[in-house]
């Protein structure tokens, strides 16, 4: 079975000589292709060079360079990729050449090697769904695919604007998704290795989480200034920390990450994907994703089900952290993986409960920014009362929602029991 790894450039320095720069990185010769032009429905289209990059007999896989423009909807993006075609436990030499690559001065991301797809998801196109029949290896491989191609992409996103504070909080909201539905998936895999791909996805969310805490405590802030009509003019200290504290760890984390790095690793994670669906674990391909699902999933509703009994008391943050975090990977699930077929009444109901659950942890995580920052600057007497002042409208916005969620918890268990 051929298999696929195509890396899509986005910020090339000579793209004039894109082909050439390829193949001296990989040592590899170039023969040109021919133009092609191609149409793949109303307002999409492609007009590109295919070349192939010769290394002798002995090369293990095929690599072809793509130089075009892709159209749609009259929007004009440049075709700038190198695809490797290779078969299956050929994945480390695949991943060395793609390190040589990443090397270079130009910066990639993982992408849809079928141009129709592509094309597809650019014009706002969602991926074919998966049929219920399929193999559950095959739905694992389709649900995860595309949530790397978008992970990449909201990466080169973020590294063009490091201030887009939006972007911080959508892509760890997809890097959580995509942990959380291999999580799902994970059972018969290699445990080790699964383990291993949690971790680093835990880890690249994490990278990002001070600047999102600090994003939600700056907003917070000024929504007490607001709610507290206080002018424009009034002193904004504690807001101003907040701001700088974020600046600096905005400033700390793009002066020791690049893009590429993410890039690599995701790469990795493909090359893998890839080997699974090639059918590198036979005796977990008999199962249908429809029977695997609903087998799963009765099994997650069980563990949500005992919860409570487990995390008892909703007054304790801790505790509603920790349901708080099981609650969201049930709905990033249940929000992919449309073969879970869960009533829309609950799904309301889980959504609800997780954004009460969100502001009740962004105040808790807020208060120890604040906390923090009074401890550093003992003798600023305004500074000390403006934290005053934010953890006590903090806490006024925090029990009404701490005195229903328990009740909250209690209607989402029914009609989780009677699904």
């Amino acid at each position: 079975m051929a298999l696929k790894l195509c890396l899509h450039g986005v910020r090339v320095a000579h793209p004039e000589t894109f082909t050439e720069d390829v193949a001296k990185l990989l040592k590899l010769a170039v023969k040109q292709g021919k133009l092609r032009e191609k149409e793949y429905g109303e307002n999409l289209s492609a007009r590109y060079r295919r070349s192939k990059l010769l290394g002798g007999p002995l090369l293990p896989f095929k690599v072809r360079v793509m130089e075009g423009i892709l159209l749609v909807d009259s929007h004009l993006s440049d075709l700038l990729d190198v695809e490797f075609t290779y078969s299956a436990d050929r994945e480390n030499l695949v991943l060395t050449a793609v390190r040589q690559l990443l090397s270079g001065g130009d910066a990639f991301v993982v992408a849809e090697p079928d141009l129709k797809l592509r094309l597809n998801a650019i014009a706002g196109k969602p991926y074919p769904q998966v049929d219920g029949d399929t193999r559950r290896l095959k739905a694992m491989y389709q649900y995860l695919y595309w949530q790397v191609l978008v992970i990449n992409w909201f990466w080169h996103l973020l590294y063009q604007e490091p201030d887009n504070k939006l972007l911080v909080r959508q892509l760890r909201v997809k890097i959580r998704r995509l942990r959380s539905c291999l999580s799902f998936f994970k059972e018969g895999l290699p445990e080790e290795t699964a383990a291993n791909w949690q971790t680093f996805f835990r880890q690249e969310a994490e990278a990002l989480a001070n600047m999102r805490e600090l994003d939600a405590a700056a907003l917070t802030c000024r929504r007490r200034r607001e709610a507290a009509g206080e002018e424009a003019d009034s002193p904004t200290v504690l807001l101003d920390l907040f701001l700088q504290l974020r600046q600096d760890e905005q400033d700390k984390f793009f002066s020791n990450s690049f893009l590429n790095q993410h890039t690599e690793k995701l790469a990795e994670f493909m090359l893998w994907l890839n080997r699974l669906r090639a059918g590198a674990f036979k005796d977990l391909g008999r199962e249908t994703a429809r029977h695997y699902v609903s087998r799963r999933l009765d099994n997650w509703c069980g563990k949500m089900l005992s919860l409570s009994k487990k995390y008892p008391d909703f007054s304790n943050m801790d505790e509603l952290h920790e349901i708080r975090i099981k609650v969201k990977r049930f709905r990033y699930v249940t929000q992919t993986i449309d073969l879970t077929e869960l009533p829309l009444d609950l799904l309301r109901q889980l959504k609800q409960l997780q954004d009460v659950l969100g502001l009740l942890h962004d105040d808790y995580v807020n208060a120890y920014w604040a906390k923090g920052i009074a401890l550093q600057h003992p003798g600023e007497e305004e500074l000390q009362k403006q934290i005053h002042s934010f953890l006590s409208w903090q806490n006024a916005r925090s029990e009404p929602l701490l005195a229903v969620v328990s009740e909250m918890w209690e209607h989402f268990v029914q009609m989780l029991t009677e699904k």
